[in-house]
């Protein structure tokens, strides 16, 4: 499978593979911005990532939705600090993902990184996967020094 592939419904993700929607650059700073989940537990889109992204056409009563891709989420280098923001219950920062778009992880994870690994210029050091709102480090990658 490529890394990115448009979604046909009633296709089942594999383990390591999720949705994805991309919002086109924005007025903070030009990034895109990605919204990655799983299918519900029926199979189906979520109601929230359907919705994300849309934008009426003319009227309020006329979408025009984002394509919705499959990904296969694998180990890379390359993720970024782009910004953090809070929110009601939950804090979040957003990182540029290796493919260009940003993505969000939980702030504390993130904090948990910093304490335990290096970032260089706002770059993450060592191979990571987005899985869950959680960047995921490959501990089996070789390090040089």
């Amino acid at each position: 499978m490529k890394l990115m592939q448009p979604y046909e419904p009633g296709y089942k993700l594999k383990e390591d593979e999720y949705l994805l929607k991309i919002r086109g650059e924005n007025s903070h700073g030009g990034v895109a911005t990605g919204f990655l989940t799983k299918l519900t537990q029926k199979g189906a889109v979520p109601k929230s990532f359907d919705e994300w992204g849309s934008t009426p056409k003319y009227s309020y009563t006329e979408r025009v939705d984002l394509p919705i891709y499959v990904v296969k989420e694998t180990f890379r280098s390359g993720w970024k600090l782009y910004r953090w923001r809070f929110g009601e219950s939950q804090n979040w920062a957003s990182l540029i993902h290796p493919d260009g778009y940003t993505v969000e992880i939980y702030l504390q994870q993130f904090l948990d990184i910093v304490k335990n690994g290096d970032i260089i210029k706002g770059e993450i050091v060592g191979e990571f996967k987005w899985e869950d709102k959680k960047l995921i480090k490959n501990e089996n990658a070789s390090h040089t020094s």
